[in-house]
């Protein structure tokens, strides 16, 4: 009997298992959080999505006038719906193999949902070589992951089979760090960017209360976090990194 792998999943079924299609993504829109990293003023900017998946957000980014867009994949049926749809990507088998055979850099590259399903041993090495080889001097990383001290943290670490890892503030910070990023910056780490002024600070304020009750029933339990790592409390952590 041949033995199935979970690569070989992430390679084949994996949309169908999921129960993910077009359809699912047809009213997709750049988020707001994102928005100041893709200006209007600079259609000209080298873009590179890797797991650009059923090519939402290059399809997203073309419809807004940007030119130069690259998606890399895995999954064969990424590449195929990504095709169809006029967008230029490749399908890889490693993103360190593609970043030693690119030959090209990027102003921008994102890196949405992506990480969390790579092994754990390889992750640190798989960004060393996106800073590398992929991003320009002057480009910006863009990762997004599920953020494991979030509410449904533990749902997000086992929703999906082929995640691997989930991460906190910390941990984020920590591999990027190894990776040799310097510049790392949380974007819209309490989740209120979209929020009207007034709904803003009710959220706000709430989540204040939150980490006061952490912060107290630390102290009752004799428990604790690491003090030096961000508290955010979001379904995803978004990152900015240089």
């Amino acid at each position: 009997m041949t033995e199935v792998s979970t690569d070989d999943v992430k390679k084949s079924t994996y949309f169908a298992n999921r129960n993910v299609n077009e359809e699912l993504y047809s009213d997709y829109r750049l988020p707001r959080y994102l928005s100041p990293y893709f200006s209007e003023n600079d259609k000209q900017l080298n873009i590179l999505d890797i797991g650009c998946g059923l090519g939402q957000l290059l399809s997203n980014l073309k419809k807004k006038g940007f030119k130069n867009l690259n998606g890399v994949d895995i999954n064969e049926e990424s590449i195929s719906a990504c095709k169809k749809n006029g967008l230029e990507v490749e399908k890889i088998n490693d993103i360190r193999e593609f970043a030693l055979q690119s030959g090209k850099k990027f102003d921008r590259v994102v890196m949405s949902h992506v990480l969390e399903h790579i092994d754990k041993e390889s992750i640190i090495d798989t960004l060393i070589h996106i800073k590398k080889y992929l991003l320009t001097e002057n480009g910006v990383f863009l990762l997004m992951v599920p953020n494991a001290q979030s509410y449904t943290g533990s749902y997000w670490r086992y929703e999906d089979f082929t995640h691997t890892v989930m991460f906190t503030a910390g941990s984020c910070i920590y591999v990027l760090k190894a990776a040799g990023f310097t510049n790392i910056e949380f974007i819209d780490p309490d989740g209120t960017k979209h929020m009207n002024p007034i709904k803003k600070i009710v959220i706000k304020s709430l989540i204040g209360y939150h980490k006061f009750k952490e912060s107290f029933w630390n102290k009752v339990l004799q428990t604790s976090f690491h003090k030096t790592s961000p508290r955010i409390y979001t379904f995803e952590l978004k990152v900015a990194a240089r």
